[in-house]
């Protein structure tokens, strides 16, 4: 039988960022850097979606 993972589980074998991290990170490039337009609505995206 299969057993189930947990998120942090998950994100170990993935070998992702935990999303405070990522979410840390995204803060610390926008306000460290002068982005443009796009890159500006990229990061709010990826707010929007990881970090609320």
């Amino acid at each position: 039988m299969i057993e189930e993972l947990n998120l942090q589980e998950m994100e170990e074998i993935k070998g992702g960022v935990s999303k405070e991290e990522y979410c840390a990170t995204l803060v610390d490039i926008v306000m460290s850097n002068d982005l443009d337009d796009g890159a500006m609505d990229g990061a709010r995206h990826g707010y929007d979606k990881h970090c609320r």
